[in-house]
């Protein structure tokens, strides 16, 4: 009979505890940010120091459309009342996605998959994996004896 109230009280004190998560989970605002890839598409004001989602009341005066990865690169932070994306932590700005970057030696930096035998002028190339695409020149690419993607460039 004992074991039977300690099992009565052990549900009762989770039930309470199920209320009180419920309860409380109401009364905390919604906050939906997410991380994202740098193609995401943003918005900017032509003064302001933040990017946007579509819609925020921040672009009443002007709104310029970029991707999630130039409005970082460019130092923009999000603006704290739309609450756009953030950049996904795998996708950072010095991976960019760009077609012709170049290094010092005047080599094009280019992007190899996880798996595959080409090249890629973009890391979002098809099917392939931004978060495990590696950048490499093109030279590099070329003595591992990778071939041009026909897709990309």
């Amino acid at each position: 009979m004992n074991k039977r109230k300690k099992l009565s009280f052990k549900h009762y004190v989770c039930a309470m505890l199920i209320v009180f998560a419920s309860v409380a989970g109401l009364a905390l605002p919604k906050m939906e940010l997410y991380a994202a890839n740098g193609s995401t598409v943003v918005y900017t004001t032509n003064t302001g120091k933040c990017y946007h989602n579509d819609g925020c009341s921040s672009l009443s005066k002007s709104k310029n459309q970029t991707t999630l990865e130039k409005a970082v690169g460019k130092g923009l932070t999000p603006c704290s009342k739309c609450k756009p994306p953030k950049l996904d932590s795998e996708a950072s700005v010095s991976q960019t996605t760009t077609t012709k970057a170049t290094v010092g030696s005047g080599d094009t930096l280019v992007w190899q998959s996880a798996t595959g035998s080409c090249y890629h002028s973009k890391n979002n190339c098809g099917k392939m994996n931004p978060s495990k695409a590696r950048q490499l020149t093109e030279s590099e690419a070329k003595a591992k004896g990778l071939k041009k993607c026909s897709n990309c460039w």
